[in-house]
């Protein structure tokens, strides 16, 4: 059989990655002796989506899959119809969108099937009915589909226990080169999944796909998934996106064992909680081949933070921020403004705080109620009326910093206006404080708050940026290396 995977467009953002969620349902489909081809139509955003459906019909497939987020679900709608009208192909579904609104989904005449939650299991089990030539579903836990323009619910699959089992992601299927995901020296990176679920219950944060059980790898299948990637594809940059990379102390520590041991000529990235390092586990991490961490600190405010439920302090972003940095390894935060209960103050706390922080990076984004998460729950309480529309494709709840962001669906205590204004804002205060701290580091503090609030008079900026350049301050762009550059990635 030959099978279509398709990842949707979902407005002006480019695919930073390709999806591991495609590469893992083509690995199962291979295994089974399929011909697959994965188009992602987020790829190459700016190009026509008839263009990228020829594509599709140009290949033959007997089936075809898609994959959606709430945002992108009106371009899925858009191809499955184009498709449908042109070949006429069975259609199947999965993703955050389906499994949160799976009714809705399977009430659009043009997709056949729905996958709700963990895939891989339920689709090998769906194609390897296709080629039998079999046509009744009712025992096939966590497939809804349609009988006589009915939706038949099809419950939800128990989640995959052993994921050691899975196949490596199909990843030759993707064209790596495209995508513009690069470590700091410009090297190719690539993304890896070493869990699967979260305990935790952030309200922004959609958990109904991989559930709220910690599921993990063996030290040993991830160990061998990046010296295969190693092997098979020369990238030797890796980015951990788990959810909760650091929450086993105790696994993490085996998984550095074989980075360190195996001597494996790697460097990578990672997402962790602030509550769940250490100076020492840091340390460690450095010595593997870790250079960044990403942290989700969301606000400044101790209460507006309450009420995310994400359980953690300000005083301990503070010190994982200060111990990662000290270790070597570059720290990146992640914020959001207009939260619930987010005012101008709370939120101008929330800049402030991103400010005095020894941050690396930082990147602000705006709250959006996902349908799935206790945000949209929240949202529903108050305007029950809201229901999931084309609209949603407009909902960037990333900040591009390039352009004006109009909120949606503004869950804060403020007007779409300010909110938007201070999003904007954000990262330039924060840049500027980054630059005020290496003027410090560079010629101490009170030499280099001076030189800072000389430097901001505009002719002398600019002198001064060139003879940066120049290399007449070499203690100055030493730092700035460390600050800006890709030095330490190396």
């Amino acid at each position: 059989m030959k099978i279509a995977f398709i990842g949707p467009k979902w407005n002006e953002m480019v695919n930073a990655y390709p999806s591991l969620g495609l590469a893992y349902l083509a690995a199962v489909a291979e295994e089974d002796g399929h011909e697959c081809r994965i188009f992602d139509f987020g790829l190459r955003p700016q190009r026509s989506l008839e263009d990228e459906v020829q594509d599709v019909v140009d290949f033959h497939p007997d089936l075809v899959a898609f994959t959606s987020m709430t945002t992108s679900y009106a371009s899925v709608e858009q191809t499955a119809r184009m498709l449908k009208e042109q070949t006429g192909v069975t259609t199947i579904i999965g993703g955050p969108h389906a499994t949160t609104l799976p009714h809705e989904t399977l009430e659009n005449p043009h997709i056949d099937y729905l996958i709700y939650g963990e895939g891989e299991e339920v689709f090998q089990d769906f194609i390897r009915a296709q080629v039998a030539g079999r046509d009744n579903w009712g025992d096939m836990t966590g497939l809804w589909y349609k009988e006589e323009g009915r939706v038949i619910d099809g419950g939800e699959r128990e989640l995959i226990k052993d994921l050691d089992a899975l196949p490596y992601p199909a990843r030759h299927l993707f064209e790596l080169n495209q995508y513009p995901l690069y470590a700091p020296n410009g090297e190719p990176m690539l993304t890896v999944l070493s869990s699967r679920g979260c305990p935790y219950n952030c309200s922004f944060c959609f958990k109904g796909i991989v559930g709220r059980t910690y599921r993990q790898r063996s030290p040993q299948s991830i160990a061998d998934e990046l010296q295969h990637v190693l092997d098979n594809y020369g990238v030797r940059n890796f980015y951990f996106i788990d959810d909760l990379f650091t929450i086993d102390v105790r696994r993490l520590d085996q998984i550095l064992d074989h980075f360190i041991e195996r001597d494996m000529d790697i460097r990578w990235r990672c997402l962790a909680r602030v509550d769940r390092v250490t100076p020492d586990l840091l340390d460690k991490m450095y010595r593997a081949g870790c250079r960044q961490i990403h942290y989700g600190i969301e606000s400044g405010n101790e209460e507006v933070l309450k009420r995310t439920a994400k359980h953690i302090r300000l005083d301990q972003v503070r010190d994982a921020v200060r111990w990662t940095e000290e270790s070597g390894i570059h720290s990146k935060g992640y914020f959001i403004l207009g939260l619930p209960g987010d005012t101008t103050e709370t939120m101008e706390e929330t800049i402030e705080f991103a400010a005095s922080l020894d941050l690396s990076e930082a990147m602000f984004s705006i709250a959006t109620p996902m349908p799935g998460t206790q945000l949209w729950t929240e949202l529903l309480r108050k305007r029950p009326e809201t229901r999931y529309n084309a609209d949603f494709t407009k909902s960037y709840y990333y900040n591009s910093y390039t352009s004006e962001i109009a909120p949606f669906m503004n869950v804060s205590e403020v007007g779409d206006d300010v909110l938007s204004q201070m999003a904007m804002q954000a990262r330039q205060r924060f840049l500027e404080a980054k630059k005020q701290r290496m003027y410090r580091q560079s010629f101490g503090d009170t030499t280099g708050d001076l030189l800072w609030n000389v430097s901001q008079v505009g002719p002398i900026r600019r002198v001064g940026s060139a003879l940066a350049r120049a290399g007449l301050f070499g203690t100055f762009r030493r730092t700035k290396s460390q600050y800006f550059g890709a030095a330490q990635w190396s």
